[in-house]
């Protein structure tokens, strides 16, 4: 046995103190223990060996054998004999047939299969795993940069339900290297993980490049992390406590649809409206099966606050969202092949039309177009419009039998100026037109513009028209 150095007597204090007023550490205690054999679960298991010891509860552990490493054969007979000397029952689940895609995602999905499995064998109160607080600096930085929901900043959770009990994630308030230095002091026996050293992994180059930058900037940037995991997980359970009443006061739901008074929404702060409609797609997700995304939601307010007593956005499977005067309604439509054509956005002086997750399009004064162009790295298409102060835009799908006057002379259908310049089908129908109230049309988007755009008069203002889309939007241009 090896005596307590001063690492070793702090962190097993922290630990202690905070096991016993959270629950986890008792005499009835029934824990799950996850180790890989890695630095941080061995110290986490030590720690736990000393605190049964203490409070004589159930300690059972767990070691998945991914396949992965050729360290993985060591790591297993290691911990047969580690277990077999402080007489732990020992779980071993192999990873038989591992993932040739997608490796990291799968072999986490295995994982918790078999600790789910094995916690409601046993009947376990809780799963204990040994994330740390280098850990949770990696997870938030990561969900950052691919960005989400509110709720997905928070990182990963120190503690949340699971199978037939909780999981916990105790050492999250220590460092790695205060973990090497409570594994230098009790000489433990511990593996590392070369593929943790690859700067080709996203979470690699977080933890070797970007997180010791970070520590050398403010020492305590650990603990804010923490702190700020805490504070977005208990604004995300206000959040959706406040909107879940609003949602069983004021959504009633029918036979394939869902309806609530247009003036909730008309009456709601823009902030409220935009958490409201993420929860209510979250409150029907079992019947619909919609994954909102971001772009949606905004193309979703858009139509709120424009002064039209109906309007119509399609979402997945058939669904669409509708406002049909006083009422707004999530319903399925019957016929799914049946586009909104109808559906027009108007275009006002410096503002973003969100479109759809892969196009937008603005009308911008002269002073305002380059900034507007720094938004998004996407294709573009764009021309020069004259109009007058009074004349207003809006910009929606093509219309049967449209018409552009492409010169003062020549004014051609847009049929058949899709026919004479061989565009595919395919992008066709996915064009947009700009026109006026008067049903002149300005812009057929991406493809061309009508001669009335370039009529330049001293009573007229200056504007450029400016579309941007991922290529994939309408296809590649030829």
């Amino acid at each position: 046995m090896n005596k307590e150095g001063e690492v070793t007597r702090k962190l097993r204090q922290k630990f202690f103190i905070k096991g016993e007023i959270q629950g986890y550490l008792s005499e009835n205690a029934s824990v799950l223990l996850a180790v890989s054999g890695g630095v941080d679960s061995m110290v986490l298991l030590d720690l736990m060996v000393e605190a049964q010891k203490k409070w004589n509860f159930f300690l059972e552990v767990i070691h998945i054998n991914h396949q992965l490493r050729e360290e993985s054969v060591q790591e297993k007979a290691y911990l047969k004999e580690y277990c077999h000397l402080h007489q732990l029952p020992l779980i071993i689940e192999t990873w038989e047939k591992p993932a040739k895609k997608a490796i990291e995602t799968a072999a986490r999905q295995f994982r918790y299969q078999m600790f789910d499995k094995h916690m409601k064998l046993a009947n376990h109160h809780c799963l204990m795993t040994a994330h740390h607080g280098d850990d949770q600096m990696e997870t938030v930085l990561m969900k950052v940069l691919r960005g989400g929901q509110l709720g997905t900043y928070a990182g990963i959770k120190e503690n949340q339900p699971f199978s037939s009990g909780q999981l916990i994630r105790p050492l999250l308030e220590f460092s790695k290297e205060q973990l090497y230095q409570y594994a230098a002091e009790q000489q433990l026996v511990y593996f590392e993980d070369h593929t943790n050293q690859a700067l080709d992994i996203q979470r690699n180059r977080l933890r070797h490049l970007v997180i010791p930058q970070l520590k050398q900037e403010n020492p305590k940037a650990m603990s804010h992390f923490q702190q700020f995991s805490q504070q977005i997980q208990w604004a995300d359970q206000l959040i959706s406590r406040y909107m879940k009443q609003i949602l069983i006061a004021n959504v009633h739901e029918e036979k394939n649809a869902f309806h609530f008074s247009w003036k909730l929404l008309e009456t709601m702060p823009l902030e409220e409206c935009y958490y409201f409609l993420y929860a209510l797609f979250e409150y029907t997700v079992a019947k619909t099966k919609i994954v909102i995304k971001e772009q949606q939601i905004h193309l979703i307010m858009q139509q709120i606050y424009q002064p039209k007593g109906q309007w119509q956005i399609t979402l997945e499977g058939g669904w669409v969202l509708q406002r049909i005067y006083e009422e707004v309604y999530l319903i399925k439509n019957k016929n799914k092949k049946k586009e909104p054509m109808e559906e027009t956005y108007p275009l006002k002086p410096n503002q973003r039309i969100v479109l759809n997750e892969t196009e937008w399009i603005g009308l911008f004064t002269p002073e305002e177009i380059e900034k507007a162009r720094t938004v998004d790295n996407w294709s573009e298409f764009s021309h020069e419009l004259w109009l007058s102060p009074q004349q207003e835009l809006v910009v929606g799908k093509q219309q049967a039998g449209e018409r552009i006057a492409l010169t003062k002379k020549l004014n051609k259908k847009i049929a058949r100026y899709f026919i004479d310049n061989k565009i595919p089908t395919a992008q066709r129908q996915k064009a947009w037109v700009v026109r006026d109230e008067n049903k002149n049309i300005y812009s057929l988007v991406p493809f061309t513009y009508s001669h009335l755009s370039i009529s330049v008069e001293t009573d007229k203002i200056h504007y450029i028209l400016l579309y941007k889309y991922h290529e994939e939007a309408i296809g590649r241009r030829t």
